[in-house]
């Protein structure tokens, strides 16, 4: 093991807030982050001008996606009066008009038994990804498709890439979907150029590389301090301290574009690393959303050393934690698909805190863990500055644990 300091003794939360206030700033003055945007290009530039001050060959990956944008608010009418629904990400432009006609999660075949032609399919969420509904629709003959959370709030989801032809919105599980009913929406697609930002140590082996990764990018709605400008700046304290230390792993450090609308970054890095690159790959550590005002202390349910560390930081410290669902929603996912190991820890989004969560953790039961998820108000102000202290330390133990001895990461 190295001689160096501690790792989690180097990294401090001063030095990860300050990174986190300026992307709080470039958010401020553009608006938002988000893919595509001069919010995100001056978000590249600042991690590329802190990694390369820090002593990295950094290092600049493009990309090209398919972008959206919504041009007017979906409008849903029924016999029963307006309901709000959100667009659908790539939901074409559309009108349909008929009978609502429910199909449960409409993920296969057998679920549209019976589906009568040119109905607007109400599904509910879960089972299958929103395109694999949406792909069934269209199959099915439906003239749109509403889709309905399982969660409070109407559902804003993404059909990752244009290309179906009908409507696509999301409503509340309380919405009241009586036919007639009449559903139009206002868009338009067009291909953006993005980046992902590399960089890695220079120590360590180069051919046994664990990368720490979290996204760049915002919705459009707001600045996204929260989601991710916390994980991106504990991710550029880490590779500042690292620079100066020797682990016996590489470390990559890597900052994802484009995570909020498909994971599009992360899984362009990796449908294009070659299989020799791949072997070369220990593992993955996701950070997206660390400094959750109303927390919990997530480690995500991946099976592997990643996971064990991250409970063993908890337990050190004397704090409570748990796993949460390792379902592919952020960057992690195209790592797993290609047979990386990967895990992270996250400390909420817009899940609902139970009771038993507010004993553990402190805090306020039956609200979200993020009252801002993807709004307007994910501003610096939206930031637990003592969650983020923590989440920086446990990402430091993970690091330490993983790239400073030979513990194996699977």
């Amino acid at each position: 093991m190295s001689a160096d300091p501690g790792l989690d003794e180097a990294v401090t939360e001063p030095n990860v807030f300050a990174h986190v206030q300026v992307l709080a700033e470039i958010g401020n003055q553009h608006g938002n982050r988000a893919v595509g945007t001069a919010g995100y290009e001056a978000s590249a530039q600042y991690v590329e001008r802190a990694l390369a001050a820090a002593g990295y060959q950094v290092t600049s990956q493009t990309f090209t996606l398919p972008h959206y944008r919504e041009v007017s608010p979906a409008v849903l009418t029924t016999a029963a009066g307006p309901v709000t629904a959100a667009t659908f990400a790539f939901s074409p432009s559309g009108r349909a008009s008929g009978p609502a006609q429910e199909i449960g999660f409409g993920c296969s075949s057998t679920d549209w038994t019976g589906f009568r032609r040119g109905s607007i399919a109400v599904a509910d969420r879960g089972g299958c990804s929103f395109r694999v509904k949406a792909q069934q629709a269209v199959r099915a003959g439906a003239g749109a498709l509403i889709v309905i959370n399982d969660k409070p709030g109407e559902l804003r989801g993404s059909l990752g890439e244009p290309g179906l032809p009908l409507p696509v919105v999301g409503v509340a599980p309380d919405a009241e979907i009586e036919s007639p009913v009449t559903v139009e929406t206002n868009t338009t697609s067009a291909t953006k150029v993005s980046r992902n930002v590399i960089a890695q140590t220079a120590q360590g082996d180069p051919d046994d590389v664990l990368i720490l990764g979290a996204h760049l990018d915002s919705v459009e709605a707001g600045p996204g301090i929260n989601d991710n400008g916390s994980g991106v700046g504990v991710v550029l304290e880490i590779a500042e301290q690292m620079a100066r230390m020797r682990p016996e792993r590489a470390v990559r450090f890597a900052f994802w574009g484009a995570e909020e609308v498909g994971l599009v970054g992360s899984s362009h890095y990796v449908k294009n690393l070659s299989p020799e690159e791949k072997a070369k790959i220990a593992g993955y550590v996701n950070l997206d959303m660390v400094a959750t005002e109303n927390h919990g202390n997530g480690v995500y349910d991946s099976d592997n050393a990643i996971e064990e560390a991250g409970h063993e930081f908890y337990r050190l410290r004397g704090l409570p934690s748990e796993e949460v669902a390792f379902d592919g929603r952020s960057d992690y996912g195209p790592f797993v698909k290609a047979g990386i190991p990967a895990g992270g820890i996250f400390t909420g989004a817009d899940d609902i805190k139970t009771a038993d969560q507010a004993v553990m953790y402190g805090g306020r039961a039956d609200q979200s863990f993020d009252p801002c998820y993807h709004k307007a108000c994910d501003t610096i102000e939206n930031v637990n500055r003592q969650v983020l202290d923590v989440s920086a330390d446990a990402v430091a133990y993970i690091v330490e644990q993983l790239a400073f001895t030979g513990r194996p990461v699977r």
